[in-house]
């Protein structure tokens, strides 16, 4: 998977607040969208997510990286 498309999937997921809702508005596995931001965080080498088991919200960085996304 591309860069671009790893931004896509971040923003969404950052959008929505969960993987699974992410994954139901891009039409996608949410494995595939777990593992494209998961791919995402290690090319760049910072956490972009807080994962909780029912909510994802945005770490410091990955507000940063968000304003730069959209």
């Amino acid at each position: 998977m591309d860069f671009v498309q790893q931004l896509r999937i971040f923003v969404a997921v950052a959008d929505n607040g969960s993987f699974a809702r992410a994954a139901a508005a891009l039409r996608m596995a949410r494995p595939s969208v777990t593992n494209a931001v998961s791919a995402l965080e290690a090319s760049i080498g910072a956490r972009l997510l807080q994962r909780t088991t029912r909510r994802s919200s945005l770490t410091a960085e990955g507000e940063l990286f968000y304003e730069r996304a959209t």
